[in-house]
């Protein structure tokens, strides 16, 4: 077996002392979160955390930095995600 993580990109969006945040429906109720995704085919990390905030928000955004790089699953026998921390502005 091939241990194959999912790619994926969040945003952590600072404007005016204040952070966007996206409201999510989820099983376990309403969560906030920051505008985060799944890289797709072809895609670079810059690329894809623009087009995710736009999706989820509507804005324009611009990446300036790499905060972090995670991996995370729920326990031991479920996905893993290989997700990358961008900070940057809205345009």
């Amino acid at each position: 077996m091939v241990w194959k993580p999912h790619v994926t990109v969040a945003a952590v969006i600072e404007r005016e002392q204040r952070f966007l945040l996206v409201e999510e429906e989820t099983p376990s109720g309403i969560l906030f979160n920051q505008p985060a995704g799944h890289l797709d085919m072809g895609e670079d990390l810059l690329t894809a955390v623009k087009r995710e905030v736009n999706e989820e928000t509507a804005w324009h955004f611009t990446p300036e930095a790499l905060l972090g790089v995670q991996l995370w699953r729920k326990n031991p026998d479920s996905t893993t995600f290989f997700t990358h921390l961008l900070y940057g502005f809205l345009l």
